[in-house]
């Protein structure tokens, strides 16, 4: 039986040896359908992904049901994936730690939690006792994007595309912009979180495509503008937009004739319609196309493809519906 898969592999080589093995030893199937280890101190260890839950077990087997015979994680084996995620190095990663999350090589990245310490202007500036470490595993997967550019033949043009956490945002993103690239449009991504192409020291781990050019650890709304200065880009591409400066940055690159591609959180149709910074991206019409994912159990599955106007007016409508309840004490009474 093949036991390996790379990116299963690499994800795991953080942990401390004795779990590194037994998880090492997985099935190569449930490896590649595998998307999340979850490591929670003094509760077992857990896998999500395609097959939904499972616990690891003592024996290295795995089980939809919590028992005595689970593996269960202590505090060592948080402090040691903490430790090896830091690289013995804290006070190095403590930005991106007081934002929850660090990203290691191979593009993977590790969510945290624990207590956070506060200063007297109310501003975290560093977290301790982590309790949790949630290893989202980075992949690549070449044709993830072949709808996308089946169905807009290759025209490029500013795609939003939408979904819940692991539908597979990223990943779409990722092979999209490898698409858009070997087809000679020149593009820039901005890797605020070193997730899309993964650069290790000058190398992009991940292939992004022969005509793409990476700002690395760039802030979305500084790269973007640096992006625009520097290397005429026909693309700019970005993971999780949603800050008003980030947003600000892509109307300046839709006024300068470039195109974006980029992702942005929504757990389904109506919640995309709901958040608030779906409408101020939609206001600025830097988007033609909203490119809806399915859900965590089919990661890159498209849901829907719709024009962003027709999306911009939905959600005017729905507003407006909401804005014009007459408070006269009939909740009833609503103004079409």
């Amino acid at each position: 039986m093949n036991f390996k898969d790379e990116n299963f592999d690499g994800a795991v080589n953080i942990l401390s040896p004795l779990l590194k093995s037994k998880l090492m030893n997985l099935n190569c199937i449930l490896k590649s359908d595998t998307y999340e280890i979850r490591l929670r101190a003094g509760k077992p260890i857990l896998l999500f992904g395609k097959y939904g839950y499972l616990f690891l077990k003592k024996n290295g087997d795995t089980s939809s049901v919590a028992d005595d015979d689970c593996y269960m994680c202590n505090p060592e084996i948080i402090s040691e994936a903490f430790n090896r995620l830091c690289c013995y190095s804290v006070y190095s990663h403590i930005e991106s730690i007081v934002n929850g999350y660090i990203t290691f090589q191979g593009g993977h990245r590790a969510g945290i939690t624990g207590t956070a310490v506060i200063n007297h202007e109310g501003v975290i500036t560093s977290v301790r006792d982590i309790s949790s470490v949630n290893i989202r595993i980075a992949r690549q997967i070449k044709g993830a994007a072949d709808g996308l550019t089946e169905i807009f033949n290759g025209e490029r043009i500013s795609v939003l595309i939408a979904g819940p956490p692991s539908s597979g945002k990223t990943t779409v993103l990722r092979d999209y912009i490898r698409q858009m690239s070997d087809r000679m449009n020149k593009v820039c991504i901005i890797d605020e979180r070193q997730e899309i192409a993964c650069v290790s020291g000058i190398i992009c781990q991940h292939d992004v495509g022969i005509n793409t050019d990476v700002l690395n650890n760039y802030p979305k709304s500084k790269g973007i503008m640096i992006a625009l200065k520097t290397m005429s880009p026909d693309i700019i591409a970005v993971d999780e937009i949603g800050d008003k400066d980030e947003i600000k940055g892509i109307v300046k690159g839709v006024n300068s004739g470039v195109c974006f591609i980029a992702t942005v959180h929504a757990a389904d149709y109506d919640d995309l319609l709901r958040r608030t910074q779906v409408k101020e991206i939609l206001d600025s019409g830097a988007f033609s196309k909203i490119v809806l994912l399915k859900n965590s159990l089919s990661p890159g599955e498209i849901e829907g493809i719709y024009d962003a106007s027709e999306v911009r007016d939905e959600i005017y409508r729905s507003s407006f519906v909401m804005d014009s309840i007459y408070d006269d004490g009939n909740e009833n009474v609503i103004i079409a």
